[in-house]
């Protein structure tokens, strides 16, 4: 009796599963979700301010402000991914971020004139369009 067939059928059957999981894991680039973050931003509290300015090539600049004293001032490459607004540094002039520095924050909502982010500490944050 020749049970070969069975075993290379489960072989095929367990690939192909396999490999719709890893396709429903892959992360996709959001351009319709980018085009609507291109511009400049900001965040203030009572205690920081943010700028941020998106380029549409993919660049970034951005600075940092605690109690009105600049802390930090940066630029790098940034993208979307599904919900995910990834953030690659690649320079800050005061040395608070290291070269080659990454985060990401969750995108909770964009509208025209504003975005709001949930940080990996899970403080969310409301960014408003400037001119």
């Amino acid at each position: 009796m020749n049970r070969a067939p069975l075993p290379l059928l489960m072989k095929a059957v367990l690939a192909f599963i396999s490999l719709l999981s890893l396709a429903a894991c892959a992360t996709v680039e959001s351009p319709g979700r980018a085009q609507q973050l291109v511009g400049n931003w900001r965040y203030a509290d009572q205690i920081q301010s943010c700028h941020y300015s998106f380029k549409t090539d993919g660049s970034f600049t951005g600075e940092v402000k605690l109690r009105k004293k600049l802390i930090s001032k940066f630029r790098g490459r940034w993208s979307v991914r599904g919900e995910t607004l990834l953030y690659n540094y690649v320079n800050d002039t005061l040395g608070r971020i290291p070269a080659g520095a990454t985060d990401r924050d969750q995108l909770l909502e964009i509208t025209k004139d504003s975005f709001v982010i949930q940080a990996a500490n899970g403080e969310r944050r409301r960014y408003v369009r400037i001119p």
